[in-house]
């Protein structure tokens, strides 16, 4: 093996080994990821949150990496939404003396203002100066302080009402936002139409990313993020698998659940949706009200 050889071997090993090394620190691919898009300058600052023996572990990734670290003056616990998993969409905030389990609130920056000025921002309950500071588009952050008031009044979760924006229910797969629930995602954000173009050349340069890294990793996303999803609020978030649209009819082999109930047991039992529209379906003769489906491409 020649120089040049050994050189790109190298590399090959270094990406890979990267991502793993991200993953034992970070523990899932969403919290990884933002931090690669970080070391690669896509991102200029990240927030995400750790418990204590996370952030000893994380303290030494920054140092090493040279990074800047900041963590909040308090402790968040997750109230856990209901049909989504483990996931929270809303955090209650409590003193950094609380006895309870709960989380810091981190901001990394390779730039030190910037990880101290979004400390600062959050400190002030200022969403939209955090979302302009995080990089999210206009259009996005504007959507989401436009419905904050509403939506963190059920469980700040904002696929809905980026569905009523979006015409149809078929959409580019780059914004697939509804299936973060399993890990999976190209986005930090809620994007406000899930054909926002900002949002969509944003996941662009966040796939490539990955895919320098991670070429496995990258198909494995793209293959997630296409197909149909069902979203409900509270009863659950379904990704179809090995399926069939025809029309409005959709038939399918497998179903990837948030939550193991009687919805999964009526779609596994027909293995047939059919779409009255983006937000109604009919399934076992049962009309179901006030979901969503949207099928990405």
């Amino acid at each position: 093996m020649n120089d040049k050889q050994k050189t790109f071997y190298l590399t090959v090993f270094q990406y890979h080994n990267m991502i793993d090394k991200l993953f034992k620190i970070f523990s899932n691919h969403t919290r990884s990821l933002e931090i690669l898009y970080l070391l690669e300058d896509i991102k200029k600052a990240v927030r995400l949150d750790a418990n204590d023996i996370e952030l000893k572990q994380i303290r030494k990734f920054c140092n090493k990496e040279n990074l800047h670290l900041e963590v909040s003056d308090f402790k968040v616990v997750k109230v856990i939404d209901k049909g989504k998993g483990a996931y929270a969409n809303i955090v209650k905030k409590v003193p950094i003396n609380y006895l309870e389990p709960g989380l810091y609130h981190i901001y990394i920056s390779k730039d030190a203002d910037k990880a101290k000025f979004l400390k600062l921002l959050e400190n002030k309950n200022d969403d939209k100066a955090i979302g302009e500071l995080l990089g999210y588009p206009k259009c996005c952050v504007d959507f989401f302080m436009e419905n904050r008031e509403k939506q963190q009044k059920i469980q700040n979760d904002y696929i809905l009402p980026a569905l009523d924006n979006s015409q149809g229910f078929k959409f580019p797969f780059y914004t697939n936002y509804a299936i973060r629930y399993f890990d999976i995602t190209l986005l930090s954000h809620f994007p406000h139409s899930f054909y926002c173009e900002e949002s969509i050349n944003m996941a662009k340069n966040n796939l490539q990313c990955i895919k320098n890294y991670s070429k496995e990793l990258a198909n494995n996303f793209e293959t997630m993020l296409k197909g149909p999803v069902l979203y409900t609020e509270n009863n659950g978030v379904f990704s179809f698998r090995n399926y069939r649209l025809n029309n409005n009819i959709l038939e399918f082999n497998n179903v990837l659940p948030t939550k193991n109930n009687e919805l999964l047991t009526m779609l596994n039992k027909d293995k047939k949706i059919i779409i009255i529209n983006k937000n109604q379906i009919e399934l076992n003769n049962k009309i179901i009200e006030d979901v969503g489906f949207m099928v990405f491409t």
